[in-house]
């Protein structure tokens, strides 16, 4: 039974941005550090035109920033690997009645498809053929991660090129002339 392929996330217009009481933010997080741009409408002179500073925001900072490799999923309870080295696996295989090991590694490619190598320990040796095995998955997810950072980058600036120009502020986002702020009555809540 073939398995169907998973689609990669595509960046959309709202992909990262978030809509907030009278404003777009656009917030990123990677590598533990958040990314954060607030777009006020009142700023930009509509919703429009904040959203479009938003996404002209977010696709500046994809082109700058790494992309996310978190992998998602949940390990199977009781499942343990005895390598200690994630990716890399130790198996014992049997082809004609004899006893064969290998060490293997394991990693996804940029279109998130599984890709394996396998180091037999008879021609390498169990250290050899670990050694390996864990320079393949270094090797494999470096390659994987340098697809991903330049599909992200070409994928920022063609957004780039086609998005409209970039709104022109109407006041200073600082001021708070022009905008109606709520001040609550103390004198009421005292009596």
């Amino acid at each position: 039974m073939k398995r169907p392929r998973r689609r990669r996330k595509s960046v959309t217009s709202r992909t990262n941005i978030y809509r907030e009481p009278g404003a777009w933010a656009v917030r990123v997080m990677r590598g533990g550090r958040n990314h954060n741009g607030h777009f006020a409408d009142a700023v930009y002179g509509g919703k429009r035109q904040s959203h479009i500073a938003a996404q002209r925001f977010r696709d500046l900072l994809l082109r700058r920033i790494e992309p996310d490799t978190r992998v998602r999923r949940k390990v199977p309870r009781g499942s343990r690997n005895e390598t200690d080295k994630v990716g890399v696996a130790f198996e014992e295989y049997v082809v004609g009645g004899r006893l064969y090991e290998r060490f293997v590694a394991q990693w996804q490619d940029a279109d998130g498809r599984h890709r394996r190598r396998r180091f037999g320990v008879g021609p390498y040796g169990r250290r050899g053929a670990f050694a390996l095995a864990v320079e393949a998955r270094k090797e494999g997810v470096a390659q994987s991660r340098a697809v991903q950072r330049a599909r992200q980058r070409e994928g920022a600036l063609q957004r780039l090129a086609a998005a409209p120009s970039e709104p022109r502020q109407l006041k200073d986002p600082k001021s708070r002339k022009g905008t109606r702020i709520r001040h609550r009555n103390t004198d009421r809540l005292a009596e």
